[in-house]
C-alpha cells in the first residue's frame, strides 16, 4: 500500500459505520516493512478511542473488516500459505493434500481466474471489461473503485483509463495477493490446472498497465471502509451472485458513488449457494411468484423508480446489455461458459 495511495482514499473503519455509526478514520500505525512509501507489513487504527481496532497490512494489501476473527478462520490459510514453492514442492504437496482438499481448491479456483484475467492470447475477462466500458455514458474520470476486483485485471485496464488511483476490492486474500505481484513487480504467477492434481506453472511479464495508480484492498463488499461519495463510479463484475447478501451490495454500491455517479455491473445470474443462500436471491428459487422466478426481472424491479422509494439503493439503470460471452477455463478439456448481463446503474441526485 502506497502512502500517498493511503492520504486519497481516506478510508474508514468499517466496523465504526456498521456497529456504531460513527464515521471513523483509519490512521498508519506501526509498519513492520516499507519500501520507498510502499508499506509491505504494518497496521492500520481506527481513530474513535472507543474502538481503536486494529487491521493489519499483510504482503502490501490493507485487510479492513468488520470482523477480523471471522475473516481470519476463513482466509488464514491463504494468507500463510508459501507462494516461493518450487512447482516440485508444490505438486508434492498436492497429491498429499489429494483432490478436493482446501489446497486444491485454492490453487484450482486461483488459477481459473488467474487464466480469465491474464491469460495468452486473449484473457476471456477483457470482453467484460470492455462491454462494461462500452454501456458507461462516457469515458470514466477521476477516481474509481473495482469491487470484487479478483485477480485484478478489472483495476488496472480501469487505472489505465482514468489516468487515475483505482481501488481494488476483494474478500479472497490469494486471489489479491496475484493482484498485488502483478502490481509489485509486473509478473502473473499462478497454477494452471492440467488436469486432475497435475498443475503447470505460469510465470510470465504482464501487459504495459498504470500500476502506479492501482491500490488492492481486502474488505467486505456489504462494508467497505471508505465515505459516503468516495469515489466517481465503480466496477462490479459478477459478484452479485457469490456474496452473502445481494441487495446489501447494491445498497453499498450507492453510499459509494457520487451523486450522478455511474455502476457498471454484470452478472450470469449464476447463483453461489455456498455464499448466498437461497432466501436472499433475487428470483431463481420459485416460479410462483410476480417474476415467474426471473432473476433478471426481480434486479429490474428493485433498481426501478417504483420500488427504489421502499428500498433505496440510491441505483436506478439507466442502460443495459445481455449476453456477453464469457469463458472460464476449468482444465484442459473443460470450460464453463456464461451469457453475462451488464447494467449501466446511475446514484440518484
Amino acid at each position: 500500500m502506497l502512502r500517498e495511495h493511503f492520504a486519497k482514499l481516506q478510508p474508514r473503519c468499517p466496523y465504526c459505520r456498521v456497529a456504531r455509526e460513527q464515521d471513523s478514520a483509519l490512521y498508519i500505525g506501526e509498519v513492520a516493512l516499507e519500501e520507498d512509501g510502499d508499506i509491505r507489513e504494518g497496521v492500520l487504527i481506527c481513530s474513535d478511542p472507543l474502538c481503536q481496532r486494529e487491521h493489519p497490512i499483510l504482503d502490501g494489501i490493507p485487510v479492513v473488516v468488520t470482523d477480523g476473527p471471522s475473516w481470519a478462520a476463513s482466509q488464514l490459510a491463504g494468507v500463510m500459505r508459501r507462494v516461493d514453492l518450487s512447482p516440485f514442492a508444490e505438486s508434492m504437496l498436492g497429491d498429499l493434500a489429494g483432490a478436493g482438499s482446501d489446497f486444491d481448491r485454492e490453487r484450482g479456483n486461483n488459477g481459473i481466474y488467474a487464466e480469465a484475467h491474464w491469460g495468452v492470447p486473449v484473457p476471456s475477462y477483457l470482453s467484460l471489461i470492455r462491454a462494461g466500458m462500452e454501456l458507461l455514458s462516457a469515458p470514466p474520470g477521476g477516481i474509481w473503485i473495482d469491487v470484487g476486483c479478483s485477480v485484478g485485471r478489472g483495476t488496472f485496464e480501469l487505472a489505465r483509463a482514468t489516468g487515475e488511483l483505482t481501488v481494488g476490492l476483494d474478500l479472497n486474500f490469494s486471489m489479491l495477493r496475484i493482484a498485488e505481484e502483478v502490481r509489485r513487480r509486473g509478473r502473473v504467477r499462478y497454477r494452471r490446472r492440467r488436469v486432475g492434481l497435475v498443475f503447470d506453472t505460469v510465470d510470465e511479464s504482464a501487459p504495459e498497465l498504470a500500476r502506479e495508480n492501482v491500490s488492492f484492498w481486502c474488505a467486505d463488499a456489504a462494508a467497505m471502509p471508505f465515505s459516503r461519495g468516495a469515489f466517481r463510479g465503480a466496477f462490479c463484475l459478477n459478484l452479485l451472485d457469490c456474496v452473502q447478501s445481494p441487495l446489501g451490495l447494491l445498497v453499498e454500491l450507492g453510499r459509494l458513488v457520487v451523486e450522478g455517479g455511474e455502476v457498471a455491473l454484470s452478472t450470469p445470474f449464476d447463483w453461489a449457494v455456498g455464499a448466498t443462500a437461497s432466501s436472499a436471491w433475487m428470483g431463481g428459487h420459485s416460479q410462483r411468484g410476480p417474476q415467474d422466478g426471473s432473476s433478471l426481472l426481480e434486479f429490474r424491479r428493485i433498481l426501478s423508480a417504483e420500488c427504489a422509494a421502499g428500498i433505496d439503493t440510491g441505483l436506478l439503470i439507466e442502460a443495459e446489455r445481455d449476453g456477453v460471452p464469457w469463458r472460464l477455463r476449468v482444465n484442459e478439456r473443460s470450460v464453463t461458459e456464461y451469457a453475462v448481463y451488464f447494467a449501466r446503474l446511475r446514484r440518484k441526485g
